[in-house]
């Protein structure tokens, strides 16, 4: 992917600004590519440039909020923040009737669950 590099990044950037490349940018999966490598930055400004992506699912009907807290690991407060600022819903299910706040409860997520409390996110 060409996020990999700063050179890549710059190309990515201007790519976003084209208004001609929107309907290809939101004809695939990128905005879950750019959540699972954590690239805050262009997500933001894609998000920002096409806010109805926020309602993108995934195959398992993951909004993006859901995928980051089901499918990203590391460190993901400031993406779920932002996630949460940009409308995601914190009550839609995917396919399996999971939602937010079930999935936050998840050992996997009990990190990230104690970051956005202390931070006031939730």
């Amino acid at each position: 992917m060409m996020t990999g590099n700063r050179d890549g990044r710059l190309l990515f950037k201007r790519l976003l600004e084209e208004k001609t490349l929107r309907a290809w940018l939101t004809s695939i999966k990128l905005l879950f590519i750019l959540l699972n490598k954590k690239e805050c930055k262009l997500i933001k400004k894609l998000l920002r440039l096409i806010p109805n992506l926020i309602q993108q699912t995934d195959d398992d009907g993951n909004d993006p909020l859901l995928y980051v807290c089901l499918k990203v690991v590391g460190c993901r407060h400031h993406l779920v923040a932002f996630l949460i600022t940009m409308g995601c819903d914190l009550e839609r299910r995917n396919i399996y009737g999971q939602h937010f706040f079930q999935v936050l409860q998840g050992r996997k997520n009990r990190k990230l669950l104690e970051i956005l409390i202390e931070r006031g996110t939730i």
